[in-house]
């Protein structure tokens, strides 16, 4: 694949790194959503509610895909300023740089536990066929929470023992994050297989 992104992955640079990857799997998920929604946009042009139903629906899709991308960006130049800064514990731009390569894979984690539900929402007025495209996208979310859990959580190990800073964050609080947005999608995923299988889970 010659997409530009993935060409850039792949170049020896310090960024892209994983934690834009995290933030481009969430990318995925978005796009196979607004998939399902255009879809249904097309065979709902006689229902003006439920034209407006989806219409909102691809308003949070498109604002999600927003925040998202700005996260990539912003996970870029984290991780560079980072690695300037950690080389010396000293600089008075260490705790920001630290904070900062913390924070953005920390917001693509909260971003893709809010595609979760946006899946969830979608789940609920989407055509049964189309219910196996949001499962798919599940994963790519849920892949995308642990990728950047990985990357948070390698950040706050960084910092040296002895050194006077503290993450804005601790190990402890992305680790609960992490467990919230497995539960969700694991409820998410149960009330989707649900309703492939034509039963009603109450929730």
């Amino acid at each position: 694949m010659n997409e530009p992104f993935l060409l850039a992955l792949a170049n020896p640079e310090p960024s892209p790194g994983g934690g834009s990857a995290a933030g481009y799997s969430a990318c995925l998920g978005v796009a196979l959503v607004k998939k399902i929604i255009h879809l249904e946009l097309l065979r709902s042009r006689a229902s003006r509610e439920r034209t407006s139903l989806w219409k909102n629906l691809l308003e949070q899709a498109n604002e999600m895909e927003q925040n998202l991308e700005q996260l990539i960006e912003e996970d870029g130049s984290a991780y560079l300023e980072f690695v300037e800064a950690r080389t010396d514990c000293g600089r008075k731009n260490f705790a920001a740089a630290l904070e900062r390569a913390v924070e953005c894979p920390v917001k693509i984690m909260k971003q893709s536990s809010e595609g979760m539900g946006l899946i969830a929402e979608v789940g609920k007025s989407c055509a049964r066929h189309l219910i196996s495209d949001l499962l798919v996208s599940g994963e790519t979310f849920m892949a995308a929470v642990r990728g950047a859990y990985h990357i948070a959580w390698a950040n706050i190990c960084l910092l040296p023992g002895n050194s006077p800073q503290h993450p804005v964050i601790s190990v402890g609080e992305i680790s609960l994050l992490e467990r919230t947005c497995k539960d969700k999608h694991v409820m998410v995923e149960e009330q989707l297989r649900a309703k492939i299988r034509g039963e009603t889970l109450n929730r």
